[in-house]
């Protein structure tokens, strides 16, 4: 897994630096259409602040989640009360099919070895449940501001030992799926599109708000962000449209 303390450090400006509810609503309106009729439970894994389970609920669906990071959990029970649960994604603290289904949004780069994540997924669902999954974003024609972030989070990662957060793509998740006694297929979301500014993302950046800026000694800090900083600096300045492209991942038990 990754390190809990590095979620749990982030957790006040999580949502800020990620879309917020808006972003796990948008989320939760490509996960409902895939999911069979019903109200659940619906169990998110890797729940973090709770943003998408908050958007599955406002859409009638019965909804639990768990997650390993108290902070991020805390977040999550103002949005949603007390249907969470602190416990490993590799050892999920519920009884043999005792789910409907499950969803995870942005959580399989973070579980090592992911693998014990599916699996445990597999344990938990009652016959005949789905399990949708959701990689990070990726960058759509024309993003600016994704590949100067991408270029920074893989200096990062190179040069972090401490710190491994794998790249992983809806293929990764629909091989592991499989290999956990799914079937499957990939599914792409509606683009979105959001205003941001060069401004905001170096505040961001020297504020170290990114999880993969966290424990950096300062040499090499300044290597990870120096480039991203002065890339940034050469874009206009007011508001700038980010687009992204998402995948769902659509995991059924044989």
């Amino acid at each position: 897994m990754a390190p809990v303390a590095v979620y749990d450090d982030v957790a006040g400006f999580y949502d800020a630096t990620r879309g917020g509810e808006s972003r796990g609503d948008a989320f939760a309106a490509e996960l409902d259409g895939r999911l069979p009729p019903g109200v659940g439970p619906i169990l998110e894994v890797g729940v973090g602040t709770g943003v998408v389970a908050l958007g599955l609920r406002r859409r009638g669906r019965g909804v639990i989640g768990v997650d390993i990071a108290a902070a991020m959990l805390a977040r999550a029970r103002a949005r949603l009360g007390p249907v969470l649960v602190r416990g490993d994604n590799r050892r999920l603290p519920f009884g043999d099919g005792s789910v409907a289904h499950a969803v995870s949004v942005w959580v399989a780069h973070a579980v090592e070895p992911p693998e014990a994540m599916f699996s445990e997924v597999a344990r938990v669902l009652a016959p005949g449940g789905r399990y949708l999954v959701c990689p990070t974003n990726r960058s759509a024609a024309g993003d600016v501001i994704h590949p100067i972030l991408t270029a920074m989070f893989e200096r990062a990662q190179h040069l972090n030992p401490g710190w491994r957060q794998r790249q992983v793509g809806a293929s990764d998740i629909l091989a592991w799926g499989v290999q956990a006694g799914f079937v499957g297929h990939v599914e792409t979301c509606r683009s979105r599109s959001w205003l941001t500014s060069a401004a905001q993302q170096m505040e961001w950046i020297e504020n170290r708000i990114w999880v993969d800026l966290r424990g950096l000694d300062e040499d090499t800090y300044r290597h990870v962000a120096r480039p991203a900083l002065d890339a940034l600096a050469t874009l206009p300045t007011g508001p700038i449209e980010q687009r992204a492209e998402a995948d769902v991942v659509v995991l059924s038990l044989r």
